[in-house]
């Protein structure tokens, strides 16, 4: 069986990594370093299995019979997911999970940053103007304000539970959920048509659900017409959740306070964007998923779901194709 690892063009750097994939397990396995799309072309007739961080058309019409999984690591899967795939038996598996613990802090620090009026404090650093009282009474206090979050997977659950120790109230949902349920760090986990609800009590609004065709677009300006005035939308998914303009507008207008974005409808964010005018908007530049060590729990990660793989057990991170993730 033959691995091919299109991981990094580096060839030192991709002799760690492979290092890091249990072998004592894995015998009549080799693995391929696929250092550019010229070796990827060449090789992919020959691989069993493809570690990579996503496909096209273009070169996935190289492959053979032989192909029989395509892992993406990142849990974004939406550009690798096109009809030849998606009509294909070649099985796609994500590395959702590896990154929920750096996305969740990265999003509660956005929440400190429009609480605890971060912002404010920078211009007093630029503007030398001792102005305590009237940034302190601008501030607010975690325990007094609501968390709502769109998609509670991998990254729900884990800001969930940071949400909690903050003594936050949490209300989330997620495609699947039939009921509306209690759980330990969510005081409700409703179902998606009952949406309405978490809008209308959130305080922030953590966009956390992958993109699909249900949900391209769905933060429009319906959605901010139903939100409180105070409200901060924070988006980590993908951009194109979240349509811009109408994000733009609703913040100008004043129905919803600010927002953070780390994701965009198109990246790098054009510089001429209205969003870098807006006071109340936090940007950064698509970070809160990445990480020094990202690369080797990606790889170990895979390592472990190969062994399964070999032995005829599920895997975790399977993507359904008719969900599209």
């Amino acid at each position: 069986m033959v691995v091919g690892l299109q991981i990094t063009k580096n060839k030192d750097k991709y002799k760690r990594l492979q290092s890091l994939i249990d072998t004592s397990q894995l015998k009549g396995i080799s693995f391929i370093h696929i250092s550019d799309y010229k070796s990827l072309k060449k090789n992919l007739k020959d691989l069993d299995i493809l570690v990579c961080y996503g496909i096209t058309p273009e070169f996935f019409k190289y492959r053979s019979d032989k192909l029989k999984w395509i892992h993406i690591g990142a849990s974004g899967v939406e550009d690798s997911l096109f009809n030849d795939v998606l009509k294909s038996r070649v099985m796609i598996t994500n590395a959702k999970g590896i990154n929920s613990k750096p996305v969740a802090e990265f999003i509660m620090s956005q929440i400190l940053y429009f609480a605890k009026r971060f912002n404010d404090c920078e211009k007093f650093k630029n503007n030398k103007i001792w102005n305590q009282w009237d940034i302190a009474k601008k501030t607010k206090q975690l325990s007094d304000s609501t968390l709502g979050i769109i998609g509670y997977g991998e990254i729900g659950k884990e800001l969930s539970r940071l949400a909690k120790s903050f003594s936050m109230k949490v209300i989330a949902t997620r495609r699947l959920q039939k009921k509306t349920e209690k759980k330990k760090f969510v005081d409700a986990l409703i179902p998606v048509d009952e949406i309405d609800s978490i809008l209308k009590k959130s305080d922030y609004l953590s966009i956390a659900c992958p993109l699909t065709p249900s949900t391209r677009g769905m933060i429009n300006k319906n959605i901010f017409t139903k939100m409180k005035k105070n409200a901060v939308v924070i988006n980590t998914s993908r951009g194109s959740i979240v349509n811009e303009e109408d994000l733009i507008e609703a913040i100008e207008e004043k129905e919803i306070y600010g927002a953070a974005l780390d994701v965009f409808s198109a990246e790098p964010l054009n510089p001429s964007s209205k969003l870098f005018k807006l006071d109340t908007v936090f940007l950064s530049p698509h970070i809160s998923g990445n990480f020094s060590k990202y690369q080797e729990l990606m790889i170990k990660q895979f390592s472990d779901m190969l062994i399964k793989f070999i032995n005829n057990k599920a895997l975790k991170n399977r993507v359904c194709k008719k969900r599209l993730y």
